[in-house]
């Protein structure tokens, strides 16, 4: 996109279908690299304490809908 707005998330390997390890968990809780926090403008912009409301806002719906999201992964585990 030209304006800059497509952002990839990988959920493949966050439930567990990592290329060449089979069933493993991901160890790192989050990865933000160097260079996304470029794209961003750096830790100190507007755009970068935009990028970290709404993350938070994003775990807090998550831990809302938890026991939903668990019971999504135990019916994928146990297929």
């Amino acid at each position: 996109m030209r304006d800059g707005r497509l952002v990839h998330i990988d959920f493949g390997f966050m439930l567990t279908s990592a290329p060449g390890r089979g069933l493993k968990f991901e160890n790192a809780p989050f990865k933000l690299t160097a260079e996304f926090i470029k794209v961003l403008g750096g830790n100190q912009t507007t755009l970068f304490k935009r990028f970290v409301d709404n993350m938070a806002k994003g775990f807090l719906a998550l831990n809302h809908e938890s026991a939903k999201i668990i019971l999504l992964v135990q019916m994928v585990a146990n297929s």
